[in-house]
């Protein structure tokens, strides 16, 4: 109440209250804000936005794919095969896995030993399999004998199988191009 009375006599007597209608120098009582007023400027500032980022990624895009980076040429890092966890691979097992076309053989004869060898007899094209008892892989279709190495032990045939590069990397066994 003071400060209303404070305010009539700082403009004058003849000034009405705030919100009458038609009164002398009296106030619009305050309303709801003109639709489209504030959300207008965000519409805007939102679709610029979503242009200039449209805009960044084709840019980002189109460097990416003319600039391309050097390759890393790390050994361990060529293209590989994940065969198993160690802990899941006892010693004495072997494992088939298929790598692309190619069929490969993976042998854990020791603690941290391991052979990789072509999975396929490269006479007639059967899966090769691991005897154990022996240390040898064995072809069961014409009883063709090859070592760990890949060579022949004992067969009518005199080519060896390819061998594969293997290593253990944080508790898992990989193969690799040798």
């Amino acid at each position: 109440m003071v400060l209303a009375s404070a305010i009539e006599q700082a403009d004058g007597p003849d000034r009405a209250r705030d919100g009458e209608p038609g009164a002398p120098g009296s106030r619009p009582a305050a309303g709801p804000p003109e639709a489209g007023g504030s959300k207008a400027g965000f519409n805007e500032y939102l679709l610029a936005g979503v242009i200039v980022l449209t805009l960044v990624t084709v840019v980002l895009g189109i460097v990416f794919y003319l600039l391309p980076g050097d390759y890393l040429q790390i050994p361990e890092l060529q293209p590989t095969i994940r065969v198993v966890r160690e802990s899941d691979f006892p010693v004495g097992a072997s494992r088939v896995v298929s790598w692309g076309a190619r069929i490969v053989l993976v042998v854990r004869a020791g603690d941290r030993e391991y052979s990789a060898l072509q999975g396929t007899s490269p006479i007639e094209g059967c899966i090769l399999d691991w005897d154990a008892a022996s240390l040898r892989v064995v072809s069961p279709c014409t009883y063709v004998v090859y070592d760990l190495h890949g060579n022949v032990v004992r067969g009518l045939t005199t080519v060896p199988l390819q061998r594969f590069a293997v290593f253990v990397r944080q508790g898992t066994v990989f193969v690799t191009e040798p």
